[in-house]
């Protein structure tokens, strides 16, 4: 149980924390890139329909700036932030049945105890 407590805290920790700095998805955003050339693909796409220009001071970004990687990043980060929210929740979850469950049995082996003294 305190295990899936300090788990929930620390999801809501780093959500907080890309909440007031965003620019911390910035590092995530280029491990997506590195690993799948999204933004890499999407500039190749628009160069063929000639709508993408080389700044040189970001890699493939498009007139408007638009970079798959970004949002992937976002997403997967809010995806792996809910998943590891509903897991705390299961242990914190799982912990109090057992927790519970101890307490019954206890309550049923004192109850037992008092019935074979009668």
């Amino acid at each position: 149980m305190i295990v899936g407590l300090w788990i929930g805290l620390k999801a809501i920790n780093e959500a907080w924390g890309l909440y007031k700095d965003p620019q911390n998805i910035e590092r995530f955003a280029v491990a997506i890139e590195k690993g799948s050339n999204l933004d890499q693909a999407l500039s190749s796409v628009q160069r063929g329909n000639g709508d993408a220009v080389d700044n040189g001071s970001r890699q493939s970004e498009s007139v408007l700036g638009f970079r798959l990687s970004y949002f992937a990043a976002w997403l997967l980060a809010i995806l792996l932030l809910m998943l590891v929210g509903r897991l705390a929740l299961a242990a914190v979850k799982t912990g109090g049945e057992l927790a519970l469950y101890d307490m019954q049995i206890r309550k049923f082996a004192q109850m037992l105890a008092q019935e074979s003294r009668k």
